[in-house]
């Protein structure tokens, strides 16, 4: 393989670019393993890949792929696969801030895959930021506010809606995923459902020396901004986390921002324990990225 290697960040990430269209399923799943270990994030750039080589290459390197079950927005799938979804489903243009995968619920996945199938005209880059160092270069006030209390997101769908979100129109498998995900489930007199889950918005890093800001605040924050009242992030009593908090985490996550801008068969793979992710707003319908989440079949970290 005519390959090179270059860091991305001081703190994440490495780019494995191909300068001769290798083949990705040619990449040793072993060096995927130390490399992620080592920099929480690969850009695979230059590599022959489609939408098959995508699936086989994320398969050899982990299992119990998620389907996309509880989240704001219902998801596009490819090929009828559950486990491999268009990120702008709908040719969803807005940006995005900075978030945790499924960080509204128990199970979350521990990687994170995204494959370019078509990028942007323009704009439309994914955002990355550490959540080490988000936390970090927050205020100790914030952080020990961060530490020692706890935030509960608040969703509720109309009937109709939780059934494509929650892909069942049956209130007992709903019930069941809410069970196994400790969110408290409340079934609303006109069917509309509403769903509680509380957390730390702050973990503990893999090896157990650092706090990790990792969370769904600034999303369902910004939701709540354009009047989307369905949605809401509080402190665990149910106070409003104070404006002063959420400008603070806004301005370091602006700071600590990088972006990759996608090139056409890019694929990304990255630490959904540690890294943050969001993405710019554009204008045009080109921009398709899929997406897989799972868990490694041999921890890399």
């Amino acid at each position: 393989m005519n390959i090179s290697y270059s860091q991305l960040t001081k703190t994440f990430g490495t780019k494995i670019e191909s300068f001769s269209h290798d083949n990705i399923l040619h990449f040793p799943t072993s060096e995927v393993d130390n490399l992620l270990k080592n920099s929480s994030l690969l850009l695979f750039r230059g590599f022959a890949i489609d939408t098959e080589k995508f699936k086989e290459f994320s398969n050899s390197i982990c299992q119990d792929f998620l389907a996309y079950v509880g989240g704001a927005y219902s998801r596009d799938m490819i090929n009828e696969d559950k486990t491999l979804l268009s990120v702008t489903g709908h040719k969803l243009h807005f940006a995005v801030p900075f978030h945790g995968e499924m960080y509204y619920k128990k199970y979350k996945p521990e990687l994170l895959w995204f494959y370019c199938a078509n990028p942007p005209l323009k704009d439309g880059q994914t955002t990355i930021c550490d959540g080490i160092e988000v936390y970090e270069h927050l205020s100790p006030k914030t952080q020990e506010l961060l530490t020692n209390s706890q935030i509960k997101y608040m969703r509720t769908y109309i009937d109709g809606s939780w059934q494509k979100i929650y892909q069942t129109d049956k209130l007992n498998d709903l019930e069941k995923t809410c069970q196994e995900n400790d969110l408290k489930l409340i079934v609303n007199e006109d069917m509309s459902v509403t769903t509680e889950y509380t957390c730390f918005a702050a973990i503990d890093s893999r090896c157990g020396k650092h706090k990790v800001f990792i969370n769904n605040i600034l999303p369902v924050i910004e939701q709540e901004l354009e009047g989307k009242s369905h949605s809401k992030v509080r402190w665990e009593d149910g106070s409003k986390i104070a404006d002063d908090v959420i400008a603070e985490i806004k301005k370091v996550t602006d700071e600590l921002t990088f972006l990759v801008d996608w090139h056409r068969q890019d694929l990304v793979v990255f630490d959904n324990r540690r890294l943050m992710h969001g993405r710019r707003a554009f204008a045009d319908n080109e921009r398709d990225i899929y997406v897989r989440m799972g868990n490694p079949i041999a921890s890399p970290f």
